[in-house]
């Protein structure tokens, strides 16, 4: 068991971010050091020969360009000066009357003179050559050394010969102190890569590992960390987000805690009921007809109201998780609202007065609807007290239908308004205004998926004292048939 606790915590250390951190500096480091390594050491060889060509034949250009110019000498001097190499001009004896003629200038300290070097078979070939520069390895002590050799003129008739000699020094003993040199520095610089590595990584990962430990809380519903000011940006955004979420997971907690409250005591009731006047009808009423009959009903109207309870909260889950599938047509809404306002006539404590104009059409889901509008009556009925509810339905500007439910209550303040669309919320209201409520707590709840899933605007407006409207709008529609 230790073995799996320690190979397991070992596993977690080397995806942990302070790990990948260290390990991407120094390989990093380790990845730059061979380069240079490489750049600098092994090919510093083929570098310098490389380097030494090509000041060969810069040289030879600049010659070539002051060929017939006055200051020839002064760009020959300059060249084997600044690039310590060998030069030689010979000019064949066609252009000096019968009489060679050769300037040189050595300053690569050899011991063997430039001219010593050049011979008629260098020449030869260079007359051959189709590219009319040809370089020459020169046999001395380093092996390395060459000689470059051009012409000016054409290969026909040559005006001169340019011969640099480029003596190169010996590499080894060089590269073996570069290598010495680069061993002792790259040992330093991983030292400070391995130390600057931890502390960065320390620094990066110690505020993840506070929030990690933090949301541990979490599951407790508590979690409130303040960010430090020396945290990264992203760092202190994070630890705001896990804060507001920390928040809505308190909110929705206590909302679950008060919808299983409610739920609780909605079934418990009923459940009550319906066991009470059973043992009534066993015990009491079952040999008296009225008295039985009495007893059933209760036990009935108690059982429709569990099923209404049930009812509503399959339907909010359906609508809340999009499983409710729509099936929409053109309805006549005018004579749809006449319909469920007509269920309500035999209430004697609360009159409805209905404003609806006629023919208007539109297009939802008469189930759903249907319940959305029963559902908004029954709110203002229950907490209208014995004022009058309004129901409206007319046409509005763009083409528009407007539904609108209102009642003369309590209203609701401006700071609940915002919130009664929202799961499981309660406005407080005076208990002078509430009536015996049958239903579930739901209804606005159920009211706002059934919008939402039509596409449907809605909203509520309120004033304390003088009552609540709430509201619809949806687009107006054609009939199907123009004759209805």
């Amino acid at each position: 068991m230790t073995d799996l606790k320690e190979n397991s915590g070992k596993k977690l250390f080397k995806m942990s971010i302070r790990f990948r951190i260290w390990r991407s500096f120094f390989l990093f480091t380790v990845a730059i050091l061979v380069f240079l390594f490489v750049s600098q050491v092994v090919f510093m060889p083929a570098i310098y020969r490389f380097i030494k060509t090509q000041e060969c034949i810069s040289t030879a250009l600049d010659i070539k360009n002051a060929w017939d110019t006055d200051n020839i000498k002064t760009v020959i001097d300059e060249n084997a000066r600044m690039k310590q190499l060998g030069i030689l001009i010979h000019f064949p004896t066609s252009i000096t009357g019968g009489l060679p003629f050769t300037y040189s200038r050595d300053t690569t300290g050899s011991s063997v003179s430039i001219d010593r070097r050049v011979s008629d078979e260098m020449v030869e070939e260079l007359k051959n050559s189709k590219t009319g520069m040809i370089f020459f390895p020169v046999d001395d002590d380093t092996k390395e050394s060459f000689l470059l050799a051009t012409y000016v003129g054409t290969t026909d008739e040559p005006v001169g010969y340019i011969f640099i000699y480029a003596f190169l020094e010996p590499t080894g003993t060089t590269t073996q102190i570069l290598a010495n040199i680069f061993l002792m520095s790259s040992l330093v610089i991983i030292f400070v890569t391995l130390v600057v590595s931890v502390i960065i990584s320390s620094k990066i990962s110690q505020p993840l590992i506070r929030l990690s430990k933090s949301t541990d809380k979490l599951i407790t519903g508590e979690f409130n960390v303040e960010p430090s000011p020396h945290d990264y940006s992203e760092i202190v955004i994070l630890t705001d987000n896990l804060n507001k979420a920390s928040d809505e997971i308190n909110k929705t907690e206590n909302l679950r805690k008060d919808l299983l409250a409610n739920i609780s005591h909605d079934l418990r009731t009923p459940l009550t009921m319906i066991k009470a006047y059973a043992e009534m009808i066993r015990d009491l009423s079952g040999n008296n007809p009225e008295k039985r009959e009495k007893h059933l009903g209760v036990i009935i109207e108690e059982a429709d109201r569990l099923t209404q309870l049930v009812n509503d909260l399959l339907n909010l889950s359906k609508l809340q998780s999009g499983a409710v599938a729509l099936d929409r047509k053109v309805v006549n809404f005018s004579s749809f609202l006449r319909g469920i306002v007509s269920r309500f006539s035999m209430l004697d404590e609360t009159k409805i007065e209905l404003e609806c104009e006629d023919n208007i059409y539109a297009s939802f889901d008469t189930t759903q609807m249907g319940q959305a509008v029963y559902n908004l009556i029954i709110n203002a009925i229950n907490y209208s007290g014995v004022d009058t509810v309004t129901v409206r339905l007319y046409g509005i500007d763009g083409g528009k239908v407007r539904f609108e439910v209102e009642d003369k209550g309590v209203g609701i303040s401006a700071e609940a308004l915002p919130h009664i669309w929202e799961r499981y919320y309660k406005v407080n209201r005076s208990e002078n205004y509430k009536r015996t409520v049958k239903g579930t707590g739901l209804g606005l709840s159920i009211v706002k998926g059934v919008f939402e899933c039509h596409g449907f605007e809605y909203g509520a407006e309120s004033e304390e004292g003088k009552g609540t409207m709430f509201w619809c709008e949806c687009e107006r529609e054609q009939p199907v048939n123009e004759n209805v």
